[in-house]
């Protein structure tokens, strides 16, 4: 599975330059940039390969909060990230989070609340897309992970003790007349607990997503994203692998982002039915 996996990235960076050579290249870029619910430069799961401007401080709070029937639960994360343009070519992301669990009438603690993840991520854009080039843009994407609190029972925390996560994002922006087109991509690899044999897991992330403009000043943005985790061997509260597709808009200026989306989930863990999240976010730069 792993190759596979590795190969749709390869698909995604190897259809840019040719479908992007298709189009006149011109001087029409995105309104805003914002971060995703990761803290990085991206759509809601996605990352791009872009980077804050330095001195640029982007600050987010997101709502990700997932219904599903069996099990019978309600799961709601409150993420908190702040981001900073690092350097022309890098930025680095701070992110937090809060969980609230509420399960079926027929458990015996049917809500539970806690602090999720720490998460310090570095994006190095070591491959930029110069302008009128229809080669992609490429980042190298690391992350450290820290649980706040205990996580023995690992209920909903993927980590116990610590975890990293790496992996590249890639993606092109192509315009024709008055249009753009985003096209993204990252797959990164995480692990969590590698020094306790009991609570090891390595695991992969892909996801790819669209973004296209489509109002005059192309301050509102609809997006499409499909996402994958696999290979997960520690089964948290809301499962393991799933695959998913998520959709939205957002409504941006040069500071300012409201995105709204809706996610389908597909879970593969024997007793999981599929389950679906809503999503929202909002950031401002300053």
């Amino acid at each position: 599975m792993k190759k596979y996996l590795f190969l749709l990235l390869i698909i995604i960076v190897g259809t840019l330059s040719p479908v992007s050579a298709l189009f006149a290249a011109e001087d029409i870029e995105m309104v805003n940039r914002p971060v995703n619910s990761l803290g990085l430069t991206g759509l809601l799961f996605t990352t791009m390969p872009y980077t804050l401007s330095p001195g640029v401080v982007e600050i987010g709070a997101a709502v990700l909060s997932e219904n599903s029937v069996m099990p019978d639960y309600t799961l709601t994360e409150y993420p908190l990230t702040v981001t900073a343009g690092f350097s022309p070519h890098s930025e680095i992301a701070l992110r937090c989070s809060y969980f609230y669990l509420k399960e079926g009438p027929t458990v015996s603690t049917p809500t539970e609340r806690t602090a999720g993840n720490i998460q310090l991520t570095y994006k190095w854009n070591f491959l930029d897309q110069e302008e009128g080039s229809p080669k992609p843009a490429i980042s190298l994407i690391l992350t450290g992970i820290v649980p706040i609190e205990t996580n023995s029972d690992m209920r909903i925390n993927d980590a116990s003790h610590w975890g990293m996560r790496a992996g590249i994002s890639a993606g092109s922006e192509i315009s024709w007349k008055e249009h753009i087109l985003g096209i993204y991509g990252d797959i990164q690899l995480e692990g969590t607990d590698l020094t306790e044999k009991r609570l090891r897991d390595i695991y992969e992330i892909v996801n790819a997503g669209l973004l296209f403009p489509i109002s005059k000043y192309r301050n509102l943005q609809m997006f499409l994203e499909y996402n994958i985790v696999h290979g997960q061997d520690i089964i948290t509260f809301e499962g393991g692998d799933y695959s998913a597709m998520t959709y939205g808009l957002r409504v941006v200026n040069e500071r300012v982002n409201i995105t709204l989306g809706t996610q389908i989930l597909r879970k593969n863990v024997a007793g999981y039915d599929n389950s679906d999240r809503v999503i929202g976010l909002l950031s401002i730069k300053f």
